[in-house]
């Protein structure tokens, strides 16, 4: 049990602690009856396990089994860590000042009454919660949970049905409902709780304080969080800190994002809520990963608490083996497209599978009856060198389900594997679910559900991924002017030895080897004549290291900058997409997609319809830039990709108020081209 000096206020993880294993605990308006809400706090403490000195506080009779006083000063001074208080709202701040009095620690208020904040009673609340070392959960909370000391200072109904089992999972909850809810998934999915912590009105103590506490204690891998509004918002900075030092994961389900949820939040609780554009980019900042819906929280809770290890993983490598080529396909879609999850790349290992299969993922295994031949692939999958995680689909149509779970808990698979199922409305059973969950492998309904949460659970990657100048994928401006119609508005470039340059100008390499000129410190503005020997030998001596050439390039006129992008679709054709260019490209969403298939004319008003069209055609009354153009540039650049190109990138392409001008330029020709062939 949590023993604690009682001259100081306790606060993160000190008031975590003392709530998960408190010594002893005073129940104020106990009752009897089990049935009642304040019957039940004392009912689960004395039959679940708490070892702890239990009092009861009830006015007017004994109660059996328990040590009853009419008063907490019945008590002696010292004697009580915590108190629930189960009294009416006018009952309570009398109550805990007599907590205060003897020395309670910290005490749990699940009465409501207090949701006007300007009311009396909420004012005598609130100044109490500040001015004292008392701290206070709630009010208006159904309380906490402590598994590991049967702390069980809650009302849940959820514990007249089932008990969480240990584990090192944490809970806050804003709301009570929602919480029970949640509690109610952790122990039908088989995962272990350390603590739950319904916060309520927050008066004393805020969700953002506990979650800190929680991270930093060493049997907690993963927090879990609702959140309506932050009411402790002091406490921002030691939670970005706790996440940053431990890389455990914290998932937020945000709520109140709309006017309406606001205002349903404020009439519940009290809560003042704000901008949710706000509370999206400053949780963000912290470290905070925050999630969609209460489906993937509890997903994302069910993979860090059965595989704790991947939560640390950076990018893990991901495995999909499947019943189903096309569930295949759709997990392949989500890894590639989530900059977390990064797909595994296993072509040409020597892994013994089955003979009628080959080392590719995602690995297609559409065998019906043949259990042992899929649970043989997620075990070998496991062992490539190259993954770190597999993600396996399996099907009743196809697998004998107890066969798959006895022959994969007998021999666990070397790296985290999630199961999940083909159908969502075809899914394991509990019993096997949980066999699964005994030998470390998470289960998720969905293919789409366990790529969602695997993302969720793996490390934020903070680099951004390194970009190597490369001959082989793309040529430069040189190459691509060249098979490109003469009319085109190029920015005039010439090559260094060609001619004399008189600033201004840029300089830069050519781009035969370099296309990130920027990252290598290959392009360099040349202002004045006394900056021009300098940069020259500056861009020289990095195109000499790859093999490049110098050109000089003069300044392009102001204007409107995008890049435009055309690839030849295997399923569509050309297709271009114009987006923001130059230095906006990564900091500005927003495409317009044109499809070669459309007349000129469809491309035009697509072009104008657009989010980017939006910004060139006098945007809240700014400069109107000359979009007509820009089409016609994309719809050269779209024949170009009809011919001998596969890809082109025009990038950036200034747009003025009439006209535009091209400065740079990549392209990459076709593989069975004269010149594809040639540089294959």
């Amino acid at each position: 049990m949590h023993t604690v000096e009682r001259n100081v206020r306790l606060e993160g993880s000190a008031l975590v602690e003392l709530l998960a294993r408190p010594a002893s605990v005073a129940v104020v308006g106990a009752s009897a009856d089990p049935q009642r809400l304040s019957g039940r706090p004392l009912d689960y403490l004395k039959r679940l396990g708490y070892a702890g000195r239990l009092y009861a506080v009830n006015a007017r009779a004994d109660l059996p089994d328990v040590t009853t006083v009419r008063t907490l000063l019945d008590l002696e001074p010292g004697s009580v860590d915590v108190a629930l208080v189960a009294l009416p709202a006018p009952g309570v701040v009398a109550a805990l000042r007599q907590a205060e009095e003897i020395g309670v620690r910290a005490a749990v208020v699940i009465a409501s009454g207090f949701e006007d904040r300007d009311g009396p009673a909420r004012r005598d609340l609130d100044r109490l919660a500040a001015s004292s070392k008392l701290r206070i959960i709630g009010p208006n909370c159904v309380g906490t949970v402590g598994v590991a000391a049967s702390s069980y200072l809650t009302f849940s109904s959820v514990l007249l049905q089932d008990l969480p089992r240990p584990g090192r999972i944490g809970l806050v909850t804003q709301s009570g409902a929602l919480g029970n809810s949640l509690l109610q998934s952790l122990i039908r999915r088989h995962v272990g709780l350390n603590q739950w912590f319904s916060t309520g009105d927050e008066t004393g103590t805020g969700a953002i304080e506990l979650a800190t506490g929680l991270l930093e204690l060493q049997d907690v891998d993963a927090v879990g969080m609702f959140l309506e509004g932050v009411t402790d918002r002091h406490w921002l900075g030691p939670l970005e800190s706790a996440l940053r030092s431990t890389g455990k994961p914290l998932f937020v389900l945000k709520a109140a994002h709309s006017e309406s949820g606001r205002m349903a939040a404020a009439g519940h609780t009290g809560r003042v809520v704000g901008s949710a554009d706000a509370s999206e980019a400053i949780l963000a900042h912290a470290g905070v990963r925050q999630v969609a819906s209460l489906a993937e929280l509890a997903d994302a809770l069910v993979v860090a608490g059965v595989n704790p290890g991947l939560p640390r993983a950076e990018r893990p490598s991901v495995s999909l083996v499947s019943v189903s080529g096309a569930a295949g396909v759709i997990g392949a879609d989500l890894v590639a497209q989530d900059r977390r999850l990064r797909m595994a790349e296993v072509t040409g290992e020597n892994l013994p599978l089955d003979g009628r299969l080959h080392p590719q993922n995602p690995l297609d295994v559409p065998f019906i009856n043949e259990t042992g031949v899929f649970t043989d692939a997620v075990t070998t999958m496991s062992t490539s060198r190259s993954v770190d995680i597999v993600v396996g689909v399996e099907s009743s149509l196809a697998h004998d389900r107890e066969e798959l779970v006895a022959k994969v808990v007998a021999a666990p698979p070397a790296a985290p594997v999630v199961l999940t199922s083909l159908s969502e409305d075809d899914t394991m059973p509990a019993h096997l679910t949980e066999a699964l969950r005994g030998a470390g492998i998470a289960y998720l309904p969905t293919v789409d559900r366990a790529v969602r949460a695997i993302a969720l659970c793996a490390a934020e990657n903070t680099e951004p991924d390194t970009v190597h100048p490369s001959s082989s994928d793309l040529r430069g401006i040189e190459w691509v002017a060249g098979r490109l119609p003469d009319d085109l508005p190029w920015v005039r470039w010439r090559m260094l030895a060609d001619e004399p340059a008189v600033p201004p100008y840029v300089v830069k390499a050519a781009g035969r080897t370099i296309l990130h000129r920027t990252e290598l410190g290959a392009v360099r503005i040349v202002r004045t004549a006394e900056e021009a020997a300098e940069a020259v030998d500056a861009v020289r001596a990095v195109c000499r290291q790859y093999d490049d050439a110098v050109m000089v390039q003069d300044i392009a006129p102001d204007g409107f900058e995008v890049m435009v992008s055309v690839a030849d679709d295997p399923e569509f054709g050309p297709v271009a997409f114009v987006r923001p260019g130059g230095t906006l490209a990564e900091l500005m969403s927003g495409q317009a997609v044109i499809w070669s298939g459309w007349p000129e004319r469809r491309r035009l008003e697509v072009l104008r319809g657009s989010r980017i069209g939006e910004l060139l055609v006098s945007y809240r009354g700014g400069k109107r830039y000359d979009v007509e153009e820009l089409s016609r540039v994309v719809s050269q650049a779209l024949a170009a990709v009809a011919g001998d190109l596969e890809f082109l990138e025009l990038n950036p392409v200034i747009v003025h108020e009439t006209g535009v001008s091209l400065v740079d330029a990549a392209g990459r020709p076709r593989p069975n081209s004269p010149e594809g062939a040639a540089s294959a």
